[in-house]
């Protein structure tokens, strides 16, 4: 029992610093040779000297990395990472039975990051149990939503750019030819099945309607239950969506009501309602950071993991924990509106050449944020 314990502990211990090793930068992500560079970039503190010198309001390096930092791991987000790798460790050795996972909640909770971190510790534990990076391998596929969802080929478009195979029109003669081409499923297929895809991400899956997803889900379908690739979608609303497209496309409310017809001609009583297929997903749901609730010191913990992350000269202990209750009022605890304003606070520190973040700064880096 101990033993396992210690396991556990430390598989813990080790999602979590790969969580905070997880870069937040804008890359192209939405190609094979961007998401591999975010995968392999480590992003470290700028080195500091014993004190700023003459360039340091100007430093492009120590700005560029605190406009971005990195990742601080949440409890949600270390349970997502460990559900998502061990599904697609245990989907490796099998074609039924697979299931997809959602991540849902509000707007500007962090989803979309969950999502590439999640990705991107799949990926390493991936290459890990191989021994390293293999040629002619993708292990994970990261597509958005396609601008228009309505119709499958749309989707299968994105994944083909992902994998180089349909490269982005450079003029609009390319985007009228475009239109000639034929349908790339069967190369995207290919390439997805040779090249051992493992994880596909989904993420903005709210731009679609429950009728456009009830028209691509057999295609999901096929790359999970065919070539065994786990599935993660990503958005708000995201399971009620996805709840609503399977029933579309498994018309399952008319064979529940055939299948309670039936029985009742038969004189025998309908069996009690079970859950639905389309009620049986996995979903991590994130919300905004609470504070000042049972769970008081998430947002707390959160505060303290960016303060680790700072590289300012003059940063004072507890500048950003000890002024929690003001930023959560004008952040609401939103990941993304906190991001920001810590971000731009110590950008802010650099260029004013204060080095620290008070309330000055703080109330400069929100100056344009609605609280």
């Amino acid at each position: 029992m101990k033993a396992t314990v210690e396991l556990r502990d430390k598989r813990e211990a080790r999602l979590r610093q790969q969580l905070k090793e997880t870069p937040m930068r804008p890359l192209p992500l939405f190609q094979v040779t961007g998401w591999t560079h975010f995968v392999d970039e480590e992003v470290e503190p700028p080195v500091r000297a014993g004190s700023p010198g003459p360039d340091r309001r100007t430093d492009e390096q120590s700005i560029a990395y605190h406009r971005h930092l990195r990742m601080v791991p949440t409890d949600a987000m270390t349970h997502m990472q460990e559900t998502v790798v061990e599904a697609v460790h245990g989907n490796s050795g099998r074609r039924d039975g697979l299931v997809d996972h959602v991540i849902d909640g509000p707007a500007g909770t962090g989803k979309t990051c969950l999502l590439r971190a999640t990705g991107r510790a799949a990926q390493q534990e991936i290459e890990a149990g191989t021994g390293g990076r293999r040629q002619n391998t993708i292990p994970v596929v990261h597509i958005t939503a396609p601008a228009d969802p309505e119709q499958r080929v749309n989707w299968v478009w994105e994944i083909a750019s992902y994998l180089g195979l349909q490269p982005e029109p450079k003029s609009l003669a390319e985007v009228l030819e475009m239109r000639r081409n034929p349908d790339l499923t069967l190369p995207v297929n290919y390439v997805l099945e040779t090249a051992q895809t493992r994880l596909l991400l989904i993420d903005d899956i709210n731009r679609a309607s429950p009728q456009h997803l009830a028209n691509v889900l057999p295609y999901f379908e096929y790359l999970r239950d065919k070539l065994g690739i786990s599935l993660v979608f990503c958005g708000t609303g995201a399971s009620h969506l996805l709840h609503q497209a399977r029933i579309l496309a498994g018309d399952l409310t008319r064979v529940s009501e055939e299948n309670r017809v039936r029985l009742e001609r038969a004189d025998r009583p309908a069996a009690p309602a079970s859950p639905s297929p389309a009620a049986l997903l996995p979903v991590t749901w994130l919300h905004p950071l609470p504070l000042n609730t049972e769970d008081d010191t998430t947002f707390r913990e959160v505060l303290m993991g960016f303060e680790e992350d700072l590289s300012l000269y003059r940063l004072e202990e507890h500048a950003l924990s000890q002024h929690a209750v003001e930023l959560h009022r004008r952040t609401g605890g939103y990941f993304k509106a906190l991001t920001y304003a810590i971000s731009t606070a110590a950008v802010i520190a650099i260029h004013s050449g204060s080095e620290n973040i008070t309330m000055k700064e703080i109330d400069a880096a929100t100056a344009q944020i609605r609280y």
